[in-house]
């Protein structure tokens, strides 16, 4: 059996120079490097990971946790944090939470248990007082969603600032009967889009009006059904946002379902520019948010904290886009 001692040997390296290479396979001079993977090619060396993880105690895995495998934001996520972590030596996990909290504890139990590294978390869902209890232990980072004065490591955008841009904009175009569709009151970023929603109308010198403002599940079934419920309750209202594009498909189905044209008897807006949003009809206007930088440097807080070079305790706010469509009936 090859061992890393014939490698080194092979290489003209000190075996801790192979270790630190495999480990790392951005670590060193190019030529280094080189050298090395060319000796562990020719040898067919193969590491033996379990006694590297005794080792260092490191499995040089992470779990990836989300709410939902089917919204296509989170899948551009996940993907640029399998590609950031495959750069680095590390292999991905991905835990489908479902939307219950008791699923996202159970993966979160796993870095307590030294299975994997790090948790990147995009479903923040679990009870606050557990994941503040493994990130003063473990290496974990929230992304998308987070939780107020929260000092876990978060990677997200200003849902607030956003959700009021896109509702000003409705507002800019004519319209003063706004509603707004959303999810659970229990995360912080649908509490923060309500929020946006609000000011903007407070900023417009419209009233907030409780009896136009519905919550249901955050999916095109949610989206349906919450529309139904509004239109059935008699308000008057001549623009939606919502607080996710799945929803607002669902509500334009609704609506289209009622004989009501979008946008010209109601403007719709969504929130996350999922990729159906531009091929949609009509095509939804939305605030885009970058995906691929969100899941990058998400992991590289993870790795960073796995290697214990740094420790973060604030969010990393990432600019976000205001794309408008046809849905609002306005083209700048």
């Amino acid at each position: 059996m090859t061992k890393i001692s014939d490698v080194a040997k092979l290489a003209g390296v000190s075996t801790a120079t192979v270790s630190r290479i495999l480990s790392n396979p951005s670590w060193g001079k190019p030529e280094t490097r080189e050298n090395v993977l060319a000796a562990v090619k020719e040898l067919r060396y193969k590491p033996n990971a379990l006694a590297r993880q005794l080792r260092t105690q490191e499995t040089h895995t992470v779990i990836v946790i989300t709410p939902n495998l089917s919204n296509d934001l989170f899948h551009k996520i996940i993907h640029s944090i399998e590609q950031e972590a495959a750069a680095h030596g590390y292999h991905v996990l991905v835990a489908d939470a479902e939307g219950q909290p008791s699923v996202e504890e159970y993966y979160l139990n796993a870095i307590q248990q030294r299975q994997v590294d790090g948790i990147i978390s995009i479903s923040a869902s679990a009870a606050r007082h557990l994941l503040e209890k493994i990130a003063d232990h473990y290496p974990l980072v929230l992304v998308v969603q987070s939780y107020e004065e929260c000092n876990i490591p978060s990677v997200k955008i200003d849902n607030r600032a956003a959700s009021e841009a896109i509702t000003k904009h409705l507002i800019r175009i004519g319209h003063r009967k706004i509603a707004h569709i959303t999810s659970s009151s229990d995360l912080l970023l649908y509490q923060e889009r309500l929020s946006g929603y609000e000011k903007a109308l407070r900023d417009g010198g419209i009233p907030v009006d409780p009896d136009l403002i519905y919550r249901g599940k955050g999916s095109m079934d949610g989206g349906f059904e919450q529309m139904n419920a509004l239109l059935a309750s008699g308000k008057k209202f001549d623009a939606v946002t919502c607080a996710g594009d799945t929803i607002a498909i669902g509500a334009i189905a609704a609506l289209k379902a009622r004989g009501i044209r979008v946008p010209q008897e109601c403007a719709v807006t969504g929130f996350d520019d999922i990729e159906i949003a531009p091929y949609f009809d009509p095509p939804l206007t939305t605030i885009r948010q970058p995906a691929e930088q969100m899941g990058q440097i998400a992991f590289l807080k993870l790795f960073s904290m796995i290697k214990k070079e740094k420790k973060y305790d604030s969010p990393t706010y990432l600019p976000y886009e205001l794309v408008i469509r046809k849905s609002c009936g306005h083209l700048l």
